[in-house]
């Protein structure tokens, strides 16, 4: 008996929406395919990647919707015309908009022949409607209406309800040592760094609708009380010592109802045993600052 097609769907996911979930499980259903895999261009075409999350940040938001859809993957691919990436698949899949271009000769240098030919290699086409574009020379795939006026430009403007919701984050983080990853002098204005952080934090959820929670060690700076900011909810150490930090986090950690959802961002070995012995993975503290440069640029 032969394998049941496998399909591809370009895109850049900045975020994943409930709507490209939709097209994607409305692919699956229309071919019968085995999977479909969400492709994302590391240096997409006429996208500006400064002003776009990290590749591999779009992609682990796609591996956590997969956890619960054993027909989805994710991969990622140096091409950028949707010809290049779909070489190999039985069907591609995109959304009405992308087929417009994929059939304007101007992204092949103004070469309708090249247009041609790259249209002509693809696999079945199956192609998601959209108000204002007529689906011409594909298929066009059954999603419910209201899906056509999701975007990721609305989701990352704010309307953090189109965000694919097994896909944000839950991250814990362990807010002194992300602070002490980056060597910037934060030690001698420990309270700005500590506001600072706090606000980069607020600007990534407000962007990705991520949910956040950071410790602190040390007493509170005025003005940032135990309590939620600008979107982030700030806890700190309810004793002094050593580990009181990591003690406050971890029993934040342990009293969740879904440890195993929530992310402990730290680079602290001994904390990082004890949050993975409660259940919880563990991203290291340098990957978010990174991540927070870039979202500050």
């Amino acid at each position: 008996m032969s394998a049941r097609p496998v399909g591809v769907f370009p895109g850049s996911f900045d975020p994943l929406t409930v709507a490209h979930l939709a097209i994607a499980e409305a692919a699956v259903e229309r071919a019968q395919l085995d999977r479909v895999d969400l492709a994302l261009s590391v240096h997409a075409l006429g996208k500006d990647a400064d002003a776009q999350a990290s590749a591999e940040t779009r992609a682990a938001a796609i591996r956590r919707a997969a956890r619960t859809r054993p027909w989805l993957g994710v991969v990622l691919t140096d091409a950028q015309l949707v010809a290049e990436i779909a070489a190999g698949y039985d069907v591609v899949v995109m959304g009405a908009d992308k087929w417009a271009q994929v059939n304007d000769p101007a992204w092949y240098g103004g070469d309708p022949a090249a247009r041609d030919a790259a249209v002509s290699s693809l696999p079945r086409v199956l192609v998601a409607p959209r108000p204002g574009f007529e689906v011409v020379g594909a298929e066009a795939l059954d999603v419910e209406p209201h899906y056509a006026h999701v975007s990721s430009t609305r989701a990352r403007a704010g309307e953090h309800h189109l965000v694919a919701p097994d896909a944000r984050r839950r991250l814990l983080v362990d807010g002194n040592n992300v602070m002490g990853s980056r060597p910037d002098g934060w030690w001698r204005d420990r309270d700005g760094a500590t506001r600072r952080l706090v606000e980069r934090l607020g600007a990534l959820v407000a962007r990705s609708g991520d949910e956040i929670t950071v410790v602190f060690d040390g007493p509170a700076p005025d003005g940032l009380p135990e309590g939620t900011h600008g979107g982030v909810r700030v806890v700190y150490a309810t004793r002094r010592g050593r580990d009181a930090g990591d003690d406050r986090l971890v029993a934040e950690l342990t009293r969740d109802p879904a440890p195993e959802s929530l992310t402990v961002v730290t680079s602290d070995r001994g904390l990082a045993a004890r949050a993975r012995a409660a259940g919880a993975p563990v991203d290291g503290a340098r990957a978010l600052t990174v991540e927070l440069e870039r979202e500050h640029r």
